[in-house]
């Protein structure tokens, strides 16, 4: 068995403030491109439910935590640093509250002595509530947040306007989103975008929000909030096509869609209108990226909605709904529908796409923490501590996950473009690295050569890309190789999934393809045998003399159909560990809950395949 290693020590040096201009230049890039891990979801004391618990941090002491600098614990206690820093961060605070607790700290200002504004400042004296969804009696007038509703003693009217206190001040906030993303960019070091959460949910609906992530300097003016644009993503991505021009690059990546009340991948609009062309268009070049995990759950699917996989069963958040439930854009219920599910939305875009030519649902993969304390890509099982000041259920919350890409070095320009090509892979939350090619010639032995990455890319074309006509009459190949994090367990096993459509259903199947110990997959169940690694529930010790610290493989689908439109991802499973609320009931001497242990893992971008004139 093997004990959990120390938090390494690192000391990052003095960040390059701006003083005109980005003071320095990246150094020369990788061809074959590096891994960079990173955060493009979190939020500090300027989004209002963070603030309402108990975050008064703002955005430089997050900026400052990712690129790995002690700070503060959560609650003001001993200092609290990343095991490793982050290589690039984006601060995605609400749209919908961007500006009002600033209106209320202006002392000057005609709101400060409205009770709306007592009630927030009373927040730092008497401390947050801990059940976020039940305030203290004094603070009756904040439950609006919850529906993204402006608080009316403090913004006065609503929509676009100096009528709007609200919106005036959010445009003054926007400039300094901006200026803090540059006062913290070191090109080649540590990577800052310009960001925030589009908060979308109407009262009664499911979560529609997005993180909106832009590439450079070049900004539009702020456009409105989720509020202003009537909780529509479709107003979300008009906005972009109308003013995000020129040198402009933008992309919104939507999140907690296991959260979405069967909205989020439903074949329509998501005010229930039907596709357009046009709409279905506009989409895919805004969403190119969706967030399949993070602390509110897994989104990648649910076993029973859609799926057999066994694997399905990861930190599951909601039930699932009735079986004769439908879903609705104005039911709350906190259950979840087959709509909610990534797998399932790649699955539906391929059929929507034979029907309407495009694909919505072409996204690629990244994860997150959706930490609400100001502490970006705080994602270690053994240190999570809960996010918002809830005290979530040991079957709930987790501690999230990362992002990760491949790009030639570490700048904005690099990393958005990986993101944008879909060359992108999200982690549980260890630095599983996963790199996924597709082609038709590839070598047997492929994955065994020191050239691997440099002819994959010659020859085919990585995650997030779509393969070429075939040639000849073999299946597609496909080189996958991944490596371990130092700082957590070996590697068990790698999967490739499959879905596909033959014209009038959807089907999927999960491929064992690359097993650790010596093991292979069984050829009737293609699963790997159990490698035995076990874990030691009376100090989280684990198995360190089984599973790999590498794995890799050049694997060819054995049911290939060329009429058949098809997607490819891989998915990297790492042998047991405690799970967080396990090292939380050890530490406080308390019973240890169901679950306790976890299969941290990675999952690859897909590839796509398209029959020739389909």
């Amino acid at each position: 068995m093997r004990r959990l290693a120390g938090r390494a020590s690192w000391s990052a040096g003095a960040v390059l403030l701006l003083a005109g201009g980005l003071a320095a230049q990246a150094p020369a890039g990788n061809p074959l491109r590096n891994a960079y891990f990173g955060e493009l979801h979190v939020h500090t004391n300027w989004s209002l439910d963070a603030y309402r618990n108990g975050n008064f941090e703002g955005p430089e002491v997050a900026y400052r935590f990712g690129r790995g600098e002690p700070v503060a614990g959560p609650d003001g206690g001993a200092q609290v640093r990343l095991r490793v820093p982050l290589d690039f961060m984006a601060i995605t605070d609400h749209d919908v509250w961007l500006g009002q607790l600033q209106l209320c700290d202006d002392v000057n200002g005609p709101v400060y002595d409205t009770p709306t504004c007592r009630d927030l400042r009373q927040i730092r004296v008497s401390g947050p509530s801990r059940d976020t969804l039940s305030p203290r009696p004094q603070w009756s007038t904040l439950t609006s947040w919850r529906f993204g509703i402006p608080l009316p003693e403090v913004c006065g009217g609503r929509g676009a306007g100096p009528h709007n206190r609200c919106y005036e001040q959010a445009g003054h906030m926007w400039q300094e989103i901006q200026r803090h993303a540059d006062a913290f960019y070191e090109p080649g070091r540590f990577t800052t975008f310009v960001a925030y959460e589009w908060s979308g949910m109407p009262p009664g609906a499911g979560h529609m929000h997005r993180n909106v992530i832009f590439r450079g300097e070049q900004i539009p003016e702020w456009g409105g909030s989720a509020i202003e644009m009537q909780h529509l993503p479709e107003r979300l991505w008009e906005w972009f096509e109308a003013a995000c021009t020129g040198a402009c690059q933008v992309l919104s990546i939507p999140h907690n869609t296991n959260w979405s009340q069967g909205v989020a991948f439903a074949p329509r609009n998501t005010d229930g209108t039907p596709f357009t062309p046009e709409g279905l268009a506009r989409r895919a070049a805004a969403e190119p990226l969706v967030e399949i995990f993070q602390i509110k759950g897994n989104s990648e699917c649910y076993a029973g909605l859609g799926t057999a996989d066994e694997e399905c069963n990861f930190e599951l958040y909601h039930p699932a709904c009735p079986p004769d439930q439908e879903p609705s854009w104005e039911r709350d219920e906190g259950c979840a529908f087959a709509a909610d599910y990534v797998r399932n939305a790649w699955k539906s875009g391929l059929a929507v796409e034979a029907e309407h030519g495009v694909n919505p649902f072409k996204y690629g993969v990244i994860a997150a923490t959706d930490d609400h304390s100001s502490r970006p890509g705080a994602a270690d099982e053994p240190e999570y501590v809960a996010r918002m000041g809830i005290r979530p259920p040991a079957n709930a919350a987790n501690p999230g996950g990362l992002a990760g890409v491949w790009a030639e070095t570490n700048t904005r320009e690099a990393i958005f473009d990986a993101l944008k090509r879909r060359e992108s892979f999200g982690t549980s939350g260890p630095r599983i690295r996963v790199r996924f090619f597709g082609g038709w010639d590839y070598a047997d032995d492929l994955h065994a050569g020191r050239d691997m990455v440099e002819e994959a890319y010659r020859t085919g074309v990585p995650m997030g890309g779509d393969l070429p006509p075939p040639l000849g009459s073999g299946g597609p190949r496909f080189v996958v190789w991944t490596t371990k994090d130092a700082g957590s367990a070996n590697l068990q096993k790698v999967q490739i999934i499959k879905g596909w459509t033959d014209g009038a259903e959807t089907h999927e199947r999960v491929y064992d393809v690359a097993c650790a110990d010596g093991l292979t997959p069984d050829p009737e169940t293609r699963r790997c045998a159990d490698n035995g690694a076990a874990v030691d529930l009376s100090d989280c010790s684990y198995s360190d003399g089984v599973g790999a610290a590498e794995l890799a493989t050049t694997w060819t689908d054995p049911d290939f159909d060329p009429a058949q439109r098809a997607f490819y991802y891989a998915r990297v499973l790492e042998n047991p560990t405690c799970r967080w609320s396990t090292h939380r009931a050890l530490a406080r001497g308390m019973p240890v809950s169901e679950p306790s242990t976890i299969k941290e893992r990675a999952w690859s971008s897909p590839i796509w395949y398209t029959p020739a004139g389909r």
